[in-house]
């Protein structure tokens, strides 16, 4: 064998080494993968549960309606802090937190405390907005479409 025949075989078998030397540095470490894993199964979970809103009008002269007149006069702190009392106080509303006053205080937005999984959502509406109008002090109920992230409860 000739001299120069040793010195390209011998780049070539460096070549091929430093190559898979490179593709092996650039794997993740199977713990790392495994916990990049986990990370995204969390994060989708979490995008697949979410609150369910309700946009409520109350009627009457119940602490809740006085609070929603308070709000329609411009006084939001206050007008917030008494329907979360209310939340809190009364059983019917167990379940239910203060999300928002709709412009102008005319509506309050519920939410579910709890983030709800797409495949319960449907049913979990469906049972609350029964629940709600069924109240006496309740004058209507819709399903609000999207729920903030930034909720007050």
């Amino acid at each position: 064998m000739s001299v120069a025949a040793l010195r390209i075989w011998g780049m070539a078998v460096t070549g091929a080494l430093m190559a898979a030397l490179i593709v092996v540095a650039l794997q993740p470490e199977r713990g790392a993968r495994a916990e990049q894993q986990a990370v995204f199964e969390s994060a989708q979970a979490t995008t697949q549960a979410a609150p369910v809103a309700f946009i409520v009008k109350f009627r009457g002269s119940g602490p809740i309606a006085r609070a929603q007149a308070q709000a329609a006069r411009g006084q939001m702190q206050a007008a917030q802090r008494q329907v979360e009392i209310q939340l809190q106080r009364q059983s019917a509303f167990t379940g239910l937190c203060f999300d928002r006053f709709t412009v102008g205080g005319a509506e309050i937005v519920l939410v579910t405390c709890q983030a709800i999984v797409a495949s319960e959502r449907a049913r979990v509406q469906q049972q609350w907005l029964a629940r709600l109008q069924a109240m006496r002090a309740v004058d209507y109920v819709d399903a609000n479409a999207t729920a903030t992230q930034g909720r007050a409860g």
